[in-house]
């Protein structure tokens, strides 16, 4: 536990669009239908950085959806770095990546009929 935690630049939803718009559903785990969450761990070092990124524990059969998130991961801008007593230190995170497909059904439109 630390005084002030990293900060992702933007913070918390940006984070989660940085994620998202740069995370690729691997072809091959798209084909065979695999979904999950990949477990991660990393370290947000006292320059902001990530380092030691690591799968915890990842998708039965989706090693490639472990290795794109892993990849996403070491993408990651430097951030704000945690604080202890005012002075910059590493922070270990662990984060939950979901891969998850569409259920194939249409998306219903939402949108008012056009008179």
């Amino acid at each position: 536990y630390v005084e002030q935690m990293p900060m992702f630049p933007g913070g918390e939803d940006a984070l989660m669009a940085f994620l998202s718009k740069n995370m690729k559903y691997p072809n091959k785990a798209r084909e065979n239908d695999i979904q999950g969450t990949v477990f991660l761990t990393f370290v947000v070092n006292s320059d902001g950085k990530v380092m030691d990124a690591k799968v915890l524990r990842g998708i039965p059969g989706g090693s490639d959806c472990d290795k794109e998130a892993l990849r996403v991961i070491n993408l990651m801008p430097v951030s704000q770095p945690g604080k202890q007593a005012g002075k910059e230190v590493p922070v270990q995170f662990n984060l939950p990546i979901k891969f998850k497909l569409d259920d194939g059904k249409p998306k219903k439109d939402k949108s008012k009929p056009k008179k």
